[in-house]
Formats: C-alpha cells, structure tokens, sequence
C-alpha cells in the first residue's frame, strides 16, 4: 500500500501540532484539582468534544469494524445498541448523582462509603482498566499496515506523542487536544466510509458476497458471545473516564447534556465504522483488498484504499487522534489512581498540591508503561477489551452501585469482599478456561467445551462476567454482616445501633 509523500507530511503535522498545544497548555504549577480535573468548571461544547473521543477510540474503531467484518451488522444492533443505551441512562441517571457529591475519583466513591480497603483494591482495578494497552495496540498496528514499521517500535514512538502533551498539560490539555481529534475523528470517517461505499459497489455488492446471517440484526455469532460484547458497555457506568468528566464539568447539566449530544455522534459514528467493516469483507471477496487481510487491519486498509492523496493523510492523523484521545485520558486517569489513591492514602497523607501533581506524572508514566508492555500480549482488540472491561466492572459496579443508591447499612468489609471476589472471580476464571479450553484463532479467545449430564455446553473466556457479577454481589451480602457499618456511609442523623446487625437487611 503506497502513501505518498503529501500524506506523510499531513500525519507529521498533527503529531508536531498535539505536541505544540501541549507546551502551550503547560502551566509549571498547576492546582491537583486544575492537573486532574480542570477545576471543575468544563462546559458543555469541550465536554462533548472530550468525551466523544476519548470513549470512541481504536477499540470502536477497529473493535467494531473487525466484528462488523467478520459477522456483519450484528456489531451495530447486537453490540452497539445496548451500550448506547447504557450510555443514556449515565446521562439521565447517574451524572447528577456523581457532580453533586464532588468525588474527586472512581475510588473516592468505594473509600467514602467503605473505607479505605476498597479505595485501595477499586484504585488498582481502575489502573488495570486505565492502562492504554488497547491504543498501543491499535497504534502498532496502524504503523506495520500502513508505514511497515515494526508494530512495537510504532506504538512506542506515537505512544510517546500522546505521553507528552499530557504530562505537560493535565485535563485541560487532554480535552483542548481531544477537540482537535474529535473533529479529525468525525471528518475523517464520514469522507471515507462513503467513498469506501462507492469503490465496493455500495450495499448491494455486499449482498450478493455476504455470508448468511450477515443482514440478521443478531447474525450468525453464538448468542451468548453476542450478548458478552454487549455486556461490557455496562463498564460505562463505572468508567474513570466518564467518572472524571463529570467531576470536571462546571454542573452537573453541562455533563448530561454534552453526554446526550455525544450519544448522537456515537450513533452516527458506530454505523458508519459497522458498515466500513462489512465493505472491506466485501472488497476481500471480491479481490480488491487481499485475501489474508487481518480482521483488525480491514477498515483501516479498505479507506485508505479508496480515498485519493491528501485525504489518506487526513485520514491516517484522524486514525491516529482517535487512538491518542483514549491514551492521554485514561494514562492521567491511572496517573491520579496510583498518585490521589494509592501513594496519598498509603504514604502521604498530608501531600501537598506540587508533591500530587508530581506524583501523578510520575503515574502516567508508569501506567503508559505498563499498557506498553500488556498490549501485545493479545491477538485481538475485542478479547482485549472484554479483558479489560470485565476486570473492572467485576470488580467495583456491585459496591459502588450499592455505595450511591442504596441507604442501607454498609460495612468495610462489604466494599473488600465484594470488590476482592469479583475481581479474583474473573482472574480465576480466565485462567480456568485458558487451561481446560481450547484456542479459537476466528475470535481470538478459549473456550472450553464440557459435558454435563449427556448434553454439551461451551464456556468463553468473553463469560466471565455472567459468573463475576453474582460473586460480587454474593460477597458484598456476606461482608455486609461482618462487623459495624462505615460510619460515613450512614445516613445524616444516624447512629450504629440505628444500623445494627440485627436490624440491618442484608
């Protein structure tokens, strides 16, 4: 695949220009709450700039696309609807909830209504699922596809572009780069997806080449897989991401709003990455794109591919913005998780403002490192997501969900046992079915097939969470009779023996 020398031009000049805004944004000594959550005081336009990138990144972009490409538009009604739809109740229900009480982050929540024990355990939690080795992933692969660099050697070096203006800049230069990207994201796939579209012979080609079940809304994937992809948007609603602008929106009206006008982007922007998948398989059975292309490697290949010198550029820097839009945010996120949630509790608990601030770049750093070292261990972006994903929702969704809404007694150990067992639940499970099951090359994953009186069953790696949640929930029920309830956790006016074990449910 040749680029030419006008589009390499292009990609240089937006890596220089993310750089660039982030010297401009640097203050030597910014305030923790400036640093991490811009003050508090983002309104809606940069909010919804920030959030439409950061949560539609290369694992959308390529994720969505790779199951649009191998299943067809199962990937936008069977897995891309319910996480909207999750989205939208995080608007409606939970941003309120989460601004008014002025967390500072996702642990927060865990420590003020369990103690510190399940801040700790929620922190390394949201610094597994922080760690941007999806990204670097992606960004490894955008480099051997398209510039036949070493995957490796290319995420490092665009890896680093992102840990640069956000180790200078913090949250606002992380959303003033993320309105940059948001714009290169959307222009970028509604130029290309339709061109794309006219190159493949529009729909019709992709009827007479698709495989069954490729225009079913639930297509040929097993159902219960199905259902797994569609599972993991309920992280959304414990995602430090999301947690972390609405702690920086100025209200809590700035922040449902800007995620109702993001949900109209995601729409959009989730069809035409679906319908871009499924083109590619088109031009694969036809021939116009080789027969050995990678899943992972198909969107990326068939636009670029159709699109003339100049827009191949914009293009690839649009692909690229997407990818670093998701790295500087959820790299500062893990920054503040080890610095405000881990080191400040543990170490320092009289820390001043400079001495958090270093400490968090210090935790940007080290989280970029480790998502270096964690993204090529995975073949494909979807196990790893569900990975990802499912650590984290297993781990802090039952406690902190019980945490906001419940007015129940809650004890410290409800928050550890609930919080320990679901994250060793999925742990112990991933490595169950990797040892019993089989490795299947289509998806990427092992499964593992049994048989229980006479009939045969299938067990994926992709369901952990249909076993992971209950754990969790099973633990929080028995913690919560173990010992006084969290004092902050008590209502106003409220008294131990008002909360006592005898009179408490659980």
């Amino acid at each position: 695949m040749t680029i030419s020398s006008l589009d390499y031009a292009i990609v240089g000049i937006y890596l220089a220009g993310m750089i660039g805004l982030g010297y401009y944004l640097y203050r030597k000594a910014p305030t923790f709450e400036e640093y991490l959550i811009a003050g508090r005081s983002m309104t809606t336009p940069i909010l919804v700039c920030t959030l439409a990138s950061t949560y539609y990144g290369l694992d959308v972009l390529f994720g969505t696309s790779e199951v649009g490409f191998n299943e067809g538009v199962v990937a936008f009604f069977g897995y891309s609807n319910l996480s909207l739809g999750i989205y939208l109740f995080a608007a409606l229900a939970l941003a309120k909830r989460l601004r008014q009480a002025k967390f500072t982050s996702l642990p927060d929540i865990l420590e003020r209504h369990y103690g510190r024990p399940s801040g700790i355990v929620g922190a390394l939690a949201s610094i597994v699922y922080s760690l941007p080795a999806l990204s670097l992933f992606a960004l490894g692969r955008i480099c051997h596809v398209m510039f036949g660099m070493d995957a490796m050697l290319g995420a490092l070096i665009l890896g680093l572009v992102a840990l640069a203006y956000t180790l200078l800049g913090g949250l606002w230069a992380v959303a003033i780069t993320d309105t940059v990207q948001f714009v290169l994201m959307c222009l970028t796939l509604a130029i290309g997806i339709p061109l794309l579209m006219s190159e493949m012979g529009g729909f019709d080609a992709v009827a007479q080449h698709a495989p069954d079940g490729y225009f079913d809304w639930f297509g040929g994937m097993p159902i219960w897989l199905m259902i797994a992809y569609a599972a993991t948007g309920i992280s959304i609603l414990v995602d430090p991401g999301f947690y972390q602008r609405m702690f920086a929106a100025a209200d809590y009206r700035q922040a449902r709003n800007a995620m109702l006008i993001s949900l109209l982007v995601w729409v959009a922007y989730d069809w035409l990455v679906t319908a871009g998948g499924m083109l590619a398989a088109t031009g694969v059975s036809t021939g116009v794109l080789p027969a050995d292309l990678h899943s992972n490697d198909a969107l990326l290949s068939a636009v670029t591919l159709a699109l003339p010198v100049g827009l191949v550029g914009i293009f690839l820097a649009g692909v690229l913005a997407t990818a670093m839009s998701t790295i500087d945010s959820y790299t500062l996120v893990a920054g503040a998780n080890v610095s405000y949630d881990l080191w400040r509790p543990l170490a320092r608990p009289n820390a001043t403002d400079r001495e958090l601030v270093r400490a968090t770049k210090i935790g940007v750093v080290l989280a970029w490192a480790l998502g270096y070292a964690l993204a090529f261990l995975f073949d494909r972006l979807m196990a790893l997501w569900v990975f990802t994903a499912t650590a984290l929702t297993s781990t802090v969704l039952v406690p902190i969900f019980l945490g906001l809404y419940w007015k129940g007694r809650k004890t410290v150990m409800a928050g550890v046992l609930s919080c320990v067992a679901g994250l060793g639940s999925v742990i112990v499970y991933y490595l169950g079915v990797q040892q019993l099951g089989v490795a299947n090359e289509v998806y990427g994953t092992y499964i593992w097939t049994f048989t229980l009186a006479g009939e045969s069953f299938e067990l994926w790696q992709e369901y952990a969470l249909f076993f992971s949640l209950p754990v969790s929930l099973i633990g929080f029920l028995i913690g919560n009779r173990i010992g006084p309830p969290h004092i902050q956790s008590l209502p106003p006016g409220a008294s131990d023996i008002e909360n006592s074990p005898t009179e408490a449910v659980a």
